[in-house]
């Protein structure tokens, strides 16, 4: 558990499975994700620049956030996710709807 200020983050990791031997780890109150490739700068610098977007919303509406990094089961990618606290995932998510950014 990550606690920001007085705002208390849990960090509860679980693995989402695609196939038999395929997936990739999110965590519970995410509100955001994705990934990034090796090789492919175009996907990487849009991904960077759409985190970029949400984590400005989210302080400008004083949500403390946490961005994490995680494993998927392709070796040329690694997970990313956005995580608030539980109080928070239905206004940060309602904020992203009308930003466009989900």
């Amino acid at each position: 558990m990550i606690k920001m200020g007085k705002t208390k983050i849990p960090l509860h990791k679980k693995w989402k499975r695609i196939d038999a031997w395929r997936g990739y780890y999110t965590y519970d109150n995410s509100i955001a994700g994705g990934a990034f490739l090796y090789g492919n700068d175009t996907h990487n610098e849009l991904e960077k620049e759409r985190i970029k977007k949400i984590k400005s919303l989210l302080r400008k509406n004083k949500i403390p956030y946490r961005f994490k990094i995680s494993k998927t089961s392709n070796v040329f990618s690694v997970g990313y996710d956005i995580i608030v606290a539980p109080k928070d995932v239905k206004k940060a998510k309602q904020l992203l709807r009308l930003a466009n950014l989900v």
